[in-house]
């Protein structure tokens, strides 16, 4: 390999690692200094750009709990970053804004094909592995869809990407029950920006459309008693103007995160912990 090309994997290891070390210690409390940090880490080449980004997206969904910061954080890092030429002739700007929106579709499309490859996995002596896949792509998932309602909010996202999700998550076939992530997912868009997408005409209709085919949702038999009281709930929350109201963020441990992020997607804070840094192949594919 020739000496420059060593020189610029050893530089971009070393602006992962200072980018990984920052958010590592990124609370509310000290958001301004380290993001200021982050903005000075030394990215310079769209590759570099690429990979912090994914480092700050893989932090962002694993970590639900701060979804509100990191959105923050990705909307002022998106002001602040340069962008860079496309590899390919007539490529588009590689954007922060542009190579994170990837990141989130990639994790939205893909999730269906990666649910399908664990269910596949049926030997006794998978049994464990299947397990630890399936809460991974759940927790990976319902995470992205936290950080994509967060992002819209900060008018990264646009609102028609919001209802192409909405609509895609609801199904074709106002008969048939949603997966269940898709359930979950659905009730977190309306926990998060319901009061959002009511703010003009043209989305408040397609909201009206939304909230018919939850209230028939809310009574299909094949919808289990835990995903049916989340559904009830998100219908009440609408007719009465209701805004839930949010914990506020503090700086808490590691472990803390961990709890909380298991309570809130039903997972096993253990579990969770192992994923953290993780950057095993299914961690990789977005």
């Amino acid at each position: 390999m020739p000496s420059s090309s060593k020189k610029q994997l050893f530089y971009k290891d070393c602006v992962f690692k200072t980018v990984m070390s920052i958010l590592n210690q990124t609370t509310q409390k000290r958001f301004d200094l380290l993001k200021d940090q982050l903005i000075i880490s030394g990215i310079t080449s769209a590759d570099t750009l690429k990979g912090v980004v994914s480092l700050i997206f893989n932090k962002a969904i694993l970590e639900p709990t701060f979804s509100s910061m990191y959105a923050q954080l990705c909307s002022d890092l998106n002001e602040k970053l340069p962008s860079f030429p496309s590899d390919e002739p007539g490529g588009k700007v590689i954007t922060f804004k542009r190579v994170l929106c990837n990141n989130c579709q990639e994790v939205f499309e893909s999730a269906h094909k990666l649910r399908e490859e664990a269910r596949q996995m049926t030997a006794p002596e998978q049994e464990s592995e299947r397990k630890d896949k399936e809460w991974l792509i759940k927790l990976r998932y319902l995470g992205n869809i936290r950080l994509i309602c967060e992002l819209f909010k900060q008018q990264i996202i646009p609102e028609k990407i919001v209802h192409h999700i909405v609509q895609k998550l609801l199904g074709i076939d106002p008969t048939k029950c949603p997966e269940e992530e898709n359930v979950e997912a659905i009730c977190q868009v309306f926990n998060i920006i319901c009061e959002q997408l009511d703010k003009n005409e043209k989305s408040r209709r397609s909201n009206d459309v939304y909230f018919r085919r939850l209230k028939k949702l809310s009574t299909n038999p094949q919808l289990g008693p835990r995903l049916r009281l989340m559904v009830c709930d998100v219908l009440d929350l609408r007719p009465s103007n209701l805004v839930r109201r949010r914990d506020e963020v503090k700086a808490k441990t590691i472990t803390k995160i961990h709890s909380e992020a298991g309570k809130t997607l039903g997972f096993c804070p253990s579990s969770i912990a192992s994923w953290r840094i993780s950057r095993g192949p299914l961690a990789q594919q977005s």
